[in-house]
């Protein structure tokens, strides 16, 4: 029996283009994993919306309220200005709010508030880079405030005013 030369194996053609697609394959897993992994634990940037005045300072607030928002909070961070903070907020109230630092590279006073009112108050935790992290509780909030390790005097009872924020334009 003979092949006519115009017709084509289809064996040979898979094997043809798997020689084009697998190198094409393996390019994009060598430039496509580091991006995804560089995507990961790039910190999240947040613009800010909100204010805190206490005691005559003021903090200038970023705002989480979307479950990956609240997932990343301030991770990956090397720092925050002293005038400078992370709002979670959590929706409903919750009994034994627990926060962890995992990934996250500086101390934090953590701050459970319920309605205004200060629950909890978390002085000085420290970073943790790897699992399993300390899991910090507050007895019950609706709202979690993060702020750079001892710049405030925040105290149990303390009712803060927490407001919405516009920066000026020139």
């Amino acid at each position: 029996m003979q092949i006519s030369k115009t017709q084509l194996d289809p064996y040979l053609m898979a094997l043809k283009g798997l020689n084009i697609a697998g190198p094409i394959a393996g390019i994009c897993l060598i430039v496509g994993m580091p991006t995804v992994a560089y995507l990961q634990t790039r910190p999240q940037k947040l613009p800010i919306t909100h204010k805190l005045t206490h005691n005559e300072q003021t903090f200038y607030l970023e705002v989480v309220t979307k479950p990956k928002e609240l997932e990343k909070g301030l991770k990956f961070r090397t720092g925050l200005p002293n005038n400078r903070g992370m709002l979670f907020k959590l929706g409903d109230q919750y009994k034994n709010v627990g926060f962890w630092m995992h990934q996250v590279r500086f101390p934090l006073d953590i701050i459970y508030l319920d309605n205004g009112v200060v629950t909890t108050v978390i002085h000085n935790a420290q970073p943790c880079s790897q699992a399993p992290c300390t899991v910090y509780y507050g007895s019950r909030a609706n709202k979690v405030l993060e702020l750079p390790a001892g710049v405030t005097n925040i105290q149990v009872g303390d009712r803060l005013s927490i407001e919405s924020y516009q920066i000026k334009a020139n």
